[in-house]
C-alpha cells in the first residue's frame, strides 16, 4: 500500500511490542514528535498509549539515574555549605530544600496510582465553565469539550458568563447554538466560586468536571481521568495541564516547563498519598454526591472576616481533605491552559496564587496532621519553607556577605544547580521534544525567583484580604 494510504493511527503498547531501530517500520505511521526525541536522545522511552523504538528505557528507569545524579551534585553541594561559616539555621534550610526536591522526584518515579480500564466507569457527567471576559477563547475551550471521547447522552455542558463586560456572552450564546450546551448569564460579576455554584444548583450527574474558560481538553481526557474513581473514597481528581501558548513569548516558554514540572512532580508526590492539596481548576474531576453538601460553605468562605474571591480550586480540594476523602492525580488525562503573556498579567496572577496559597495553607494547619505521615509532613515542611524563604534569601544575598563575608555567588550558584535539574527532566520526559521552547528557558526563573521570595511574598503576606477575580 502507498503511504498515501495510510490513516494516521494511534498504537498503543498494549497492541504491538516495543519497536527496535533495526526493525523496518514505516515512519509515518509513528507521531514525529516521537522519532525526533527518540533520535536526539538515542533511546526509545514510552508511556502507555506512545510507541517508541530502539533500546527501551521507560521513564521511571531514567527518573532513578537523573536523581541518583542529582542527588550526587545536590549532596556535595550541601557538603560545600558546610564547610563555610553558615549558621546552622539556614544549612537546615539548604538541607530540607534539597531533600524535598530530590523525594518529588522518587515519588514521580514511583508513582502509579491503581486505574479502572478505560470506559469500565462512565457515569453521568456535568461539566462546569466559569468565564469572565474570555470572548473568543471560551469558544475553543467549548470546542474541546465538544470533541470528547464520551457517550453524548451521559455528559452535559454549562457555560457561565460570570457578569462579562466583553462579548463573552455572544460567545456563550454561540457555543449553545453550535453545541447544545447549556448558557447562564449573571447580570453582575458574581465572582468564580458564585459562578459554579449556579451551574450547581440542578446538577444532578455523577460527576463534576471544573474546567476553566481558557482551558481545552485532550480528546480521551475525560475517560482517562475517569479512570482515578477506582476506591470510594476518592473524591476529586487533578488532571495534568501544560501550557497552550508555550513559544509565544520568553515568560510563556519559562512557564511551560514550570507547569510540567509542577504537575509531574509536585502531585505526583501529593498523589502518591492521595492528598493532591490543589486540584488545578484548569482542570479536575469530582464526585458529584462529595462536593454538593460542601458548596454551600466553599462559596461562602471567609479569612480573617472577608470572603474569599480567590483559591476557589485549593479551597474546594480542602475541604475535601478536611472531610477524610482522597484527592489523587492522574497524569493521563491532559489539558491545556493559556498562561500570561506578559509580565504585568503575570505578577498579577503570581501573587493571587500566593495569596491563595498562604490562605488555605493556613486554613489547612488543623486538618492536614490527619492525613498520611508522608503527605502531612511535606505539607508542614513546604509550608514552613516558604515562610522562612524571604528571611534565607537576604541572608545569603545581603547579611551573610556583611556578618561572615559568606559570597552569595555560592548560593546562586545552588539556585542555578536546582533549576538546571528541573531543566534536565523537562527535556528528558516532555514530549513533544522540549527543545520547542528551549533546554534553558526555564533560566530566568533564577532573578523571578529571587523577586517573588524576597518582595511578591512578603507583600502578598500583607495584602492577604485583597482579591480579584481572573488573571485578565
Amino acid at each position: 500500500m502507498s503511504r498515501s494510504g495510510f490513516r494516521r493511527i494511534r498504537l498503543t503498547v498494549k497492541e504491538i511490542p516495543p519497536i527496535r531501530l533495526n526493525q523496518s517500520f514505516p515512519e509515518y505511521l509513528v507521531q514525529p514528535d516521537i522519532l525526533t526525541f527518540e533520535r536526539r536522545l538515542g533511546i526509545a522511552m514510552f508511556e502507555p498509549g506512545d510507541v517508541g523504538s530502539g533500546r527501551l528505557l521507560t521513564h521511571r528507569k531514567l527518573a532513578f539515574w537523573m536523581l541518583f545524579v542529582g542527588t550526587a551534585f545536590l549532596m556535595i553541594y550541601v557538603r560545600v555549605m558546610m564547610r563555610l561559616d553558615v549558621h546552622p539555621i539556614f544549612l537546615a534550610y539548604v538541607w530540607a530544600v534539597a531533600a524535598t526536591i530530590i523525594l518529588r522526584y522518587v515519588f514521580y518515579a514511583i508513582y502509579k496510582p491503581p486505574l479502572l480500564i478505560s470506559g469500565e466507569y462512565q457515569p453521568s457527567v456535568t461539566v462546569i465553565v466559569p468565564a469572565k471576559n474570555e470572548s473568543s477563547v471560551v469558544y475553543q475551550t467549548a470546542e474541546s469539550l465538544n470533541r470528547l471521547d464520551y457517550p453524548k447522552d451521559k455528559i452535559s455542558v454549562i457555560l457561565v458568563n460570570d457578569g462579562s463586560e466583553d462579548d463573552t456572552g455572544f460567545w456563550i450564546d454561540k457555543c449553545r447554538d453550535d453545541f447544545g450546551f447549556h448558557a447562564i448569564h449573571l447580570n453582575q460579576n458574581m465572582g468564580k466560586r458564585l459562578a459554579i455554584a449556579k451551574a450547581m444548583e440542578n446538577n444532578i450527574s455523577d460527576i463534576t468536571v471544573l474546567v476553566d474558560s481558557d482551558s481545552s481538553l485532550r480528546e480521551d481526557s475525560l475517560l482517562e481521568g475517569l479512570r482515578g474513581f477506582s476506591s470510594p473514597k476518592i473524591a476529586a481528581i487533578c488532571g495534568h495541564t501544560d501550557v497552550e501558548n508555550s513559544r509565544v513569548t520568553w515568560l510563556t516558554r519559562m512557564q511551560t516547563q514550570q507547569y510540567f514540572i509542577a504537575f509531574k512532580t509536585f502531585k505526583s508526590l501529593e498523589g502518591f498519598f492521595g492528598s493532591v492539596i490543589c486540584c488545578s481548576g484548569a482542570f479536575s474531576i469530582y464526585r458529584t454526591a462529595a462536593i454538593m453538601p460542601l458548596i454551600d460553605v466553599w462559596k461562602n468562605q471567609k479569612f480573617l472576616g472577608r470572603t474569599r474571591t480567590f483559591g476557589d480550586d485549593r479551597g474546594l480540594t480542602n475541604l475535601l481533605l478536611k472531610e477524610g476523602y482522597d484527592t489523587i492525580y492522574i497524569p493521563e488525562a491532559k489539558a491545556k491552559t493559556i498562561v500570561p503573556q506578559n509580565l504585568r498579567t503575570y505578577l498579577k496572577q503570581q501573587l493571587r496564587w500566593r495569596r491563595s496559597f498562604l490562605m488555605e495553607s493556613f486554613s489547612a494547619l488543623g486538618h492536614m496532621w490527619r492525613r498520611p505521615l508522608g503527605a502531612s509532613t511535606m505539607f508542614y515542611v513546604v509550608l514552613s519553607l516558604t515562610l522562612m524563604s524571604p528571611f534565607v534569601v537576604s541572608y545569603f544575598l545581603f547579611l551573610g556577605p556583611i556578618i561572615s563575608g559568606f559570597n552569595p555567588l555560592v548560593y546562586l550558584a545552588g539556585l542555578a544547580l536546582i533549576i538546571l535539574l528541573h531543566q534536565t527532566f523537562y527535556w528528558a520526559f516532555n514530549l513533544p521534544p522540549a527543545d520547542k521552547v528551549g533546554f534553558f528557558s526555564l533560566m530566568p526563573m533564577l532573578p523571578v525567583w529571587i523577586f517573588f521570595t524576597l518582595a511578591l511574598l512578603p507583600y502578598a503576606m500583607l495584602t492577604i484580604r485583597t482579591g480579584s477575580w481572573g488573571t485578565r
